[in-house]
């Protein structure tokens, strides 16, 4: 059986990651053992210790290039999104300083959405995770859920009732000279060492797996990115 070239692609990601994390599995077994060892100096062991560190952002960079291709199958399930965040507010909460705030805004009324619980997840936390940092400084995120009905002329879009999952925070915004670029693979404005780049990419590519789309507006002050999902009943479920 002949196979497409993105479904080649996709296997090729899936292998490699899986090869690479066997690897990586070793490393983190030894190195385990190597800095428990009372007789290295202390130099020795702060070498060992960055080691690790960069063999963890290896593992966590390979989870996410894992995660960008297409998955043999996703398990789809109704989820009620209001239910699925406030689940997940703990969570939220426990990554905020003391100079941010997160607020939320769950109307019960909204539909439910059909969909792969495993990739709501992430694209949730991903979007959160981002916005937490653009406010490290001090400001406030906001989640809010609300139904869309698709505008007119969307080309990209078939589905007239949507379900709209949208996380805005208050950072500087995304620099107009970065805007092309922000969903490219790699690409990352932040200057922490373990940043992959990957994040952004991999909600766009969740949202588009699940018939969806993912779409932002950004300004000195405010930054919102929005997860569109199908509304159930337009899901066809």
């Amino acid at each position: 059986m002949q196979i497409e070239h993105s479904d080649f692609q996709d296997q090729l990601v899936r292998g490699l990651t899986h090869r690479m994390n066997n690897i990586l599995t070793l490393f983190h077994g030894y190195l385990g053992l190597l800095l428990e060892d009372q007789k290295l100096d202390k130099s020795a062991l702060n070498g060992l210790a960055r080691i690790k560190a960069g063999a963890t952002e290896a593992s966590e960079l390979m989870d996410r290039t894992h995660s960008l291709a297409r998955p043999s199958a996703l398990v789809w399930r109704e989820i009620n999104l209001a239910d699925f965040v406030r689940a997940l507010k703990p969570s939220f909460d426990a990554g905020c300083n003391r100079r941010t705030k997160i607020e939320v805004d769950l109307p019960d009324s909204v539909p439910s959405v059909w969909a792969d619980a495993t990739r709501v997840k992430t694209m949730i936390v991903e979007l959160v995770r981002n916005a937490l940092e653009a406010t490290s400084n001090g400001g406030a995120v906001r989640v809010t859920l609300r139904s869309e009905v698709t505008p007119a002329g969307n080309q990209a879009a078939q589905t007239a009732q949507w379900v709209s999952l949208s996380v805005s925070d208050t950072g500087p915004g995304v620099p107009e000279e970065f805007a092309k670029k922000i969903f490219v693979p790699f690409f990352t404005t932040k200057k922490k060492k373990n940043s992959t780049g990957l994040g952004l990419t991999v909600v766009r590519a969740f949202a588009e797996q699940l018939g969806g789309m993912l779409r932002y507006t950004s300004e000195p002050g405010k930054t919102d990115f929005q997860i569109l999902l199908p509304a159930r009943s337009e899901a066809g479920c």
